[in-house]
């Protein structure tokens, strides 16, 4: 088995991974996959005799995610204050996390 790892810049939400997971898991000597989208990287191990690193990245181009290629979208340009100029259409903040949300978690023993 050989493993490598794969920067996959567009890569950057959990549903890219899913995607990925998907695309990869189908080939044939592909045995383990882990994606992540926090650091961009795909990390496969595979069975060199029955599939290569260039099939590999193949399916991954394939499946919308070129390796080392592209860059994680900015969907909104920052303002002069930098601020994200979406909180107004919202009309709303949360600052306080409600004490139901931190009961489910079980972080509320911590406190």
């Amino acid at each position: 088995m050989k493993k490598t790892v794969l920067d996959v810049p567009l890569l950057w939400a959990d549903h890219h991974v899913l995607k990925v997971r998907d695309a990869l898991d189908k080939l044939e000597g592909v045995e383990d996959v882990y994606a992540s989208s926090a650091w961009k990287k795909v990390l496969v191990t595979y069975d060199e005799e029955r599939i290569d690193q260039a099939a590999i990245e193949k399916a991954l181009a394939e499946a919308g995610y070129p390796v080392g290629e592209g860059e994680t979208p900015v969907l909104v340009q920052p303002t002069r204050l930098r601020r994200d100029p979406q909180w107004n259409v919202l009309g709303f903040r949360m600052t306080k996390t409600n004490r139901a949300d931190i009961e489910m978690s079980g972080e509320f023993r911590k406190y």
